[in-house]
C-alpha cells in the first residue's frame, strides 16, 4: 500500500509539474493492453488457451543546466485475473529504468550512465530492448559514450545476476574468502557506430558474458565472448541489411565455436516493400564424438522480431534443442498513403542447422531430419491517433519432423492471433 501511495503521489506532483511546464520537467507514460488466443500446443483436440495483458509506464525526466539528466520510469505488468481474487493486490510496481547521465564531467569527452536503463542497438538482434513483451528488458549497470556525435563509441558494463545478499555493514561472520560467495554474472562490451556515408552505416560490436558459477573447480559456467558486425545500405529502391557475429569461449568447461550470418534485402515500390532474407545460427552435431559446443547463443536479442512471431524460437538454443537454426523468409508490407493503415505479410521456412535422427513406429531405423515447420504471421496496424495504435496479428505454424517428433504425438497445425492497443503519452 505505501508503495502505491508513493506512485500516486509521484503521479500527482509530475502532472501538475509538466502541465505548467515547470523548470523543464517533461513527462511521458505508455499503456501496452494485449489480449491473446493461444493454439500453439498442435493439438486441434484441445481449446486454446487466452490471455490478456497490461503493461503500464510512467515516467519522467529532468535535464540540469544541459550537464545532467536525470529519468526515473516506473511500470507495473500483469496478467489479466493475476490477484487470487477481485479483492486482491499483487506488489507489482517496479523501476523499469531510473538512471542519471553525466554529460562531459570534468570536460571530458564522454557522458556516463549509470544507474537501471534500457539497452539497444541496432536492430535489437545481438543486443534489445524486448518492447513486445509484456514486461521488457532492462539492465543494471553503467554506460559511457566517448566523444558522443562523433565516435559514437559506447562501453557498458552490466549486471545480469546478483545472488549475494547486500551487506549493510560488516559483522562478525562477515566473510569474501574464495568459496564463500553466491556466483553473480555479468556482461562488459562495446558498440560502434559509424555513419559511412548518406546511404549506408556500419555498427561493430564485441560483448563478453560471464556467469562466475564453478561447474568444476577454478571453471566458470559461462565465458562467452561475442564479435560481429552490422550493416545498412540503401541503393535508390533496394535496401539490404547484413549482419554477422562469431562466438568464442567455453560453456561448463567446453570450447564454444559458433556464428551467426543474416542477410535481408528489401524492394520498395510506391506503397509496397518486399523483403526477402535468410538466418543461419549455427548448431551442435548431435552424433559429435567431441565435447565442443558450436550453437549460437542469442541471450539479449528482441529475438520476437526476428524468427517468428508465434515464438518458438525465443530462447535460442534452448528452443532449437542445440541444433541451431536456419531461417529463410520472405515478407511485404503495404502502407497505403491515404489510410491509417498498414498491412503485413511474412512467411518463414524454419530449419535446424545439424540435422537429427529421428526414429519413428514406420521407420525404426530413424532418419534424418532438418524441418522445425513453417509459420505464415499477418498482421494489420491501425493508426488511431498519433500516439496511439491498434494491431491485430494472426498466425500459422505447420509443424515439421523435428516438432512433430518433439510435440509427439499433437502435430496439427498451431494457431494464434492477438489483438493489442498502444497509447503513449
Amino acid at each position: 500500500m505505501k508503495k502505491i501511495f508513493v506512485l500516486i503521489v509521484f503521479i500527482i506532483f509530475f502532472t501538475n509539474s509538466f502541465a505548467q511546464e515547470l523548470n523543464g520537467w517533461k513527462l511521458n507514460g505508455q499503456i501496452q493492453l494485449r489480449s491473446e488466443v493461444d493454439g500453439r500446443d498442435f493439438s486441434n483436440s484441445t481449446h486454446p488457451l487466452t490471455f490478456a495483458s497490461i503493461r503500464t509506464r510512467l515516467g519522467v525526466e529532468k535535464t540540469f543546466d544541459e550537464k545532467v539528466q536525470l529519468f526515473v520510469q516506473f511500470q507495473d505488468s500483469r496478467v489479466f485475473g493475476e490477484e487470487p481474487n477481485t479483492l486482491a493486490a499483487i506488489d507489482n510496481i517496479d523501476l523499469h529504468q531510473g538512471y542519471v547521465k553525466l554529460m562531459k564531467p570534468f570536460g571530458l569527452p564522454v557522458n556516463v550512465q549509470a544507474g537501471r536503463f534500457e539497452v539497444a542497438y541496432g536492430t535489437e538482434r545481438f543486443i534489445g530492448a524486448v518492447g513486445w513483451h509484456y514486461v521488457g528488458r532492462s539492465f543494471d549497470g553503467a554506460r559511457f559514450t566517448i566523444n558522443p556525435g562523433c565516435w559514437n563509441l559506447d562501453l557498458f558494463a552490466l549486471t545480469l545476476d546478483e545472488s549475494n545478499n547486500y551487506a549493510a555493514n560488516a559483522y562478525a561472520s562477515f566473510s569474501n574468502m574464495p568459496g564463500t560467495a553466491t556466483p553473480s554474472s555479468s556482461l562488459y562490451g562495446f558498440w560502434k557506430k559509424t555513419e559511412l556515408s548518406k546511404e549506408s552505416k556500419f555498427d561493430l560490436f564485441g560483448y563478453f558474458e560471464i556467469d562466475r558459477e564453478d561447474v568444476v573447480p577454478d571453471t566458470n559456467r559461462l565465458e562467452l565472448f561475442t564479435a560481429g558486425g552490422s550493416y545498412w545500405g540503401n541503393y535508390g529502391d533496394i535496401s539490404t541489411i547484413f549482419e554477422g557475429a562469431y562466438q568464442f569461449g567455453s560453456i561448463t568447461g567446453n570450447d564454444i565455436s559458433a556464428y551467426l550470418l543474416s542477410l535481408q534485402m528489401f524492394y520498395k515500390t510506391g506503397i509496397t516493400k518486399f523483403g526477402l532474407g535468410g538466418d543461419m545460427l549455427s548448431g551442435t552435431d548431435p552424433e559429435s564424438t567431441t565435447n565442443d559446443y558450436n550453437t549460437f547463443q542469442s541471450n539479449f536479442g528482441t529475438n520476437h522480431k526476428f524468427y517468428g512471431y508465434m515464438d518458438y524460437f525465443i530462447n535460442i538454443p534452448n528452443h532449437t534443442f542445440t541444433l541451431g537454426l536456419n531461417d529463410i523468409y520472405a515478407n511485404v508490407n503495404i502502407a497505403p498513403k491515404d489510410l491509417p493503415l498498414s498491412f503485413d505479410a511474412a512467411f518463414h521456412l524454419f530449419m535446424s542447422n545439424q540435422s537429427v535422427n529421428i526414429i519413428t513406429p514406420e521407420n525404426p531405423s530413424g532418419s534424418d531430419e532438418n524441418i522445425f515447420g513453417q509459420e505464415l504471421d499477418l498482421t494489420v496496424k491501425y493508426a488511431f491517433t498519433e500516439n496511439t495504435n491498434i494491431t491485430w496479428g494472426g498466425s500459422l505454424f505447420f509443424p515439421g519432423e523435428i516438432f512433430k517428433s518433439t510435440y509427439d504425438p499433437k502435430e496439427d497445425m498451431a494457431f494464434w492471433t492477438y489483438l493489442m492497443i498502444t497509447a503513449n503519452l
